[in-house]
C-alpha cells in the first residue's frame, strides 16, 4: 500500500528551518544549543492520519553525502536502560531522490537496525518507512490508535548515521479535529525545530481528539499540564484543581534545591489509564502514566508522587548527568555505575519533597524511609550487589524482556532504593558535620556549577557528564572531610550502612521487630507451596531446597507454612520436582528483626531536634 507516500503530504517538510520557530517554547535555550552555522537541517515529516491500523508514516529528507546514506533505528530509548530493538516494528522502507525526478533509489538492509541507501546522482535523499505502534502505553514506546497518538522519539525516528549533531525540522500531520502538543511546541504547533537529534527524540508528542491543557506560573516560569484520562472521570474537576495545586507546591520546592531551571516552559504529560503505570523524564518535561483515573484518590496521589520524582530529573540525570548518558550510542548498551545518583538521589528528593510540601505527612514519610533502610540490612541482594553494580547491570533488569529465568530477587538490588538510602545518609551526615550550614543540596549545587556548567564537551548539552569520583569530590568539597571510606564501603562495596550512627544526628533511630506471622528464617520464598526463590547461604540453600520445587509436606503436614516453623529445630520436608519426590532436612534460624521504622531517640537534644526540623521542613 502506498497511500501515504504522496507529494502533497510532503510539501510541508520543505519549508526553511534554521532557528527555533517564533513562539516555540524554550526558543532561546534551544538556540544556545545550536551547532556551528552551516550545518544542514534534517527534515522529518510524521504522518498520523491513519490511526486505526496503528501505523505512522515517517519521511526523512537528508543531504546525500558520498556514495550512500545509512539510516539507523535506535535499539533503546534514553531513560529506560534496556535494549528493545525498535526496528522490529519498521516496515515498508523505501528511498527516492528528493529532487524533481523523485527517482527510486536502491536500499539494502545492513543489519537489524541499519539500512543503506545508494545515493546515485541525488543531492537530497528522501527516506520513507512506516512504524507499527500498538505497544503498551509507557515512557519508552509508541502508541497510535483511534483514541490518541503518544509518541516517544526512540521507537519512531531513524537518523542518518553521521547526522546526529545536525539540526532537525519536524512537521506533524494529524487526523482532522485532533489536537497536537509536542513538548517543545505550542498547542497545535506542527512545525518545529530542534538543535540536534538527541534533543529531537527527547521531546514527546501527544495528539488526540481531546485532552485538557492547563498551565500555571511559578518562580517566573510557565508549567503546562496536559491530561488525557481514559478512565474514571474527574466529574467535578476537584482532583484536577488539586493536582495543579500540588504540582505548584512540588515545582516551587524543587526549584529551590539546586538553582532555578533554565527553561521558560516545562510540560507535564499525564495519562490516566488502567493498564499503564510509568514515568519518564525528558529535558523539557515528563510523561507520567497512572493506573487509575484522576477522579480516583489513587489517581491523584499517584500523579503527585510520580511528578515529584520526574520533575527533579530536569536537573539530576538530564543535565547533571552520568558521563555515559548523553550524547548516546543508540545501538548498544550505555552502561554507567552512577544510576544510584541519577535515579536514587532523584528518588530521595521526590519522596522528601512530598513530605516537605505537606502532600504526604511526616509520619508516613518516616515510616516509608525506615522500611527501606531496614530492608537493606536484611535482604540478601544487599550482601551481594553494590550501588555501582546495581547501576551497571540495569541493562539486565530494567524492564528487559528476558527469555531466561533468573533469581534476581535474591541477588540484586534497586539503584533507586539504594541510592535513596545513601542520599538520606549523606544528607544527615553533611548536616551534622557542618552544624546545619550545608546539606546534600549543596552537593547537587556543586555538581551543577562545576560539572553541568563546565566547558561544553560535546554538541549535546552544556558541560560534561560526571563520574562517581566527581560525586565524592563534591561531597568532600562541601564538607571539607574525606568520604573515601564511605564511597569504598557503601557505594563500591556491600558493607551494611550503620544507619543509627547517621540517624542520631536528627534524634532518630531504626526500631526493628520480627514481621508479623514469622517465627523463623529459612531463606525460602514460598507461594502456594511452590518455592519461588532461595537466599544464598541460607538454611534453605544448605538443606538443598531449590527454586521451583513443590513442598508436599512439612513434618508430615500438607500445606504447612514454612515461616511458622520454630527456629533451631530440624524439620523434615518432602518436596517434588519433575514428578519426583525427595526428603530434605531443614533447620530454620532465628527470625530477623527486619520490619523497621524510624523512631525518636528518647531525650534527644535541642541540636538534634533542630537538625531534624531543618531536614524535614527546610
Amino acid at each position: 500500500m502506498t497511500r501515504w507516500w504522496t507529494t502533497a503530504a510532503l510539501t510541508v517538510g520543505l519549508c526553511a528551518f534554521g532557528t527555533a520557530q517564533r513562539g516555540q517554547p524554550n526558543a532561546s535555550y534551544l538556540q544556545a544549543l545550536a551547532g556551528p552555522a552551516g550545518l544542514p537541517t534534517i527534515h522529518y515529516t510524521l504522518d498520523l492520519t491513519h490511526p486505526a491500523d496503528h501505523l505512522a508514516a515517517i519521511t526523512i529528507e537528508a543531504p546525500a553525502t558520498g556514495a550512500q546514506t545509512i539510516f539507523d533505528m535506535p535499539a533503546w530509548y534514553p531513560g529506560r536502560y534496556s535494549i528493545y530493538n525498535f526496528a522490529v516494528n519498521v516496515q515498508q522502507a523505501r528511498a527516492s531522490c528528493a529532487g524533481p525526478s523523485g527517482d527510486p533509489l536502491p536500499v539494502r538492509r545492513l543489519d537489524p537496525n541499519r539500512w543503506a541507501v545508494t545515493n546515485g546522482n541525488c543531492r537530497q535523499v528522501r527516506w520513507q518507512y512506516r512504524v507499527y505502534g500498538a505497544q503498551p502505553l509507557n515512557g519508552s514506546f509508541f502508541q497510535l490508535d483511534d483514541a490518541h497518538a503518544n509518541l516517544n522519539g526512540g521507537p519512531v525516528y531513524m537518523y542518518p548515521e553521521t547526522a546526529k549533531p545536525d539540526p532537525v525540522a519536524l512537521d506533524i500531520l494529524a487526523p482532522a479535529g485532533w489536537k497536537v502538543l509536542n513538548e517543545l511546541g505550542q498547542l497545535d504547533q506542527t512545525h518545529l525545530w530542534f538543535p540536534n537529534y538527541d534533543i529531537f527524540i527527547d521531546a514527546p508528542t501527544e495528539a488526540a481528539p481531546s485532552f485538557t491543557l492547563d498551565q500555571f506560573q511559578a518562580d517566573g516560569k510557565t508549567y503546562r499540564v496536559l491530561i488525557h484520562d481514559f478512565t474514571t472521570p474527574d466529574s467535578n474537576g476537584d482532583n484536577r484543581k488539586a493536582l495543579l495545586a500540588g504540582l505548584e507546591k512540588i515545582v516551587h520546592a524543587e526549584n529551590g534545591v539546586i538553582a532555578p531551571d533554565e527553561l521558560d516552559t516545562y510540560t507535564f504529560f499525564f495519562h490516566f489509564e488502567p493498564q499503564s503505570g510509568d514515568g519518564m523524564e525528558h529535558l523539557f518535561g515528563t510523561q507520567i502514566m497512572v493506573r487509575a483515573g484522576l477522579g480516583a484518590a489513587q489517581g491523584l496521589s499517584g500523579a503527585e508522587s510520580t511528578a515529584a520524582h520526574e520533575f527533579f530529573h530536569q536537573w539530576n540525570i538530564k543535565r547533571i548527568r552520568p558521563a555515559a548518558l548523553g550524547p548516546w550510542n543508540y545501538e548498544a548498551q550505555n552502561p554507567t555505575p552512577s544510576l544510584w545518583v541519577g535515579e536514587g538521589f532523584t528518588q530521595y528528593y521526590g519522596d522528601i519533597t512530598l513530605e516537605r510540601t505537606g502532600i504526604v505527612n511526616q509520619d508516613a514519610y518516616l515510616r516509608g524511609l525506615g522500611r527501606s533502610l531496614g530492608n537493606s540490612l536484611y535482604a540478601s541482594g544487599y550482601k551481594l550487589m553494590s550501588a555501582e553494580d546495581a547501576s551497571l547491570t540495569a541493562w539486565f533488569h530494567d524492564a528487559t524482556p528476558l527469555e531466561q529465568e533468573t533469581n534476581e530477587v535474591e541477588t540484586t538490588i534497586s539503584y533507586y532504593t539504594r541510592g535513596e538510602q545513601i542520599a538520606a545518609t549523606l544528607d544527615l551526615d553533611i548536616r551534622r558535620r557542618t552544624a546545619g550550614r550545608k546539606s546534600l543540596n549543596d552537593v547537587m549545587r556543586w555538581l551543577w556549577e562545576n560539572i553541568y556548567h563546565a566547558p561544553r564537551a560535546t554538541y549535546y548539552l552544556p558541560g560534561r557528564g560526571y563520574t562517581d569520583m566527581d560525586v565524592q569530590h563534591a561531597v568532600e568539597a562541601v564538607t571539607g572531610a574525606s568520604y573515601a571510606g564511605f564511597f569504598r564501603d557503601y557505594v563500591a562495596g556491600t558493607k551494611p550502612i550503620p544507619y543509627d550512627r547517621y540517624l542520631a544526628a536528627a534524634g532518630l533511630r531504626l526500631a526493628c521487630r520480627v514481621p508479623e506471622g514469622v517465627r523463623s528464617y529459612s531463606g525460602a520464598r514460598v507461594a502456594a507451596n511452590a518455592v519461588r526463590g532461595v537466599d544464598p547461604d541460607s538454611p534453605a540453600e544448605t538443606a538443598g531446597l531449590g527454586n521451583d520445587q513443590e513442598i508436599v509436606s512439612i513434618n508430615g503436614q500438607a500445606g504447612a507454612d514454612i515461616n511458622s516453623l520454630p527456629p533451631n529445630r530440624m524439620a523434615t520436608l518432602v518436596v517434588r520436582q519433575h514428578g519426583v519426590e525427595s526428603t530434605l532436612q531443614l533447620t530454620p534460624a532465628e527470625p530477623p528483626t527486619s520490619a523497621c521504622e524510624l523512631a525518636p531517640i528518647p531525650g534527644a537534644t535541642e541540636t538534634q531536634l533542630q537538625l531534624r526540623g531543618a531536614w524535614l521542613r527546610p
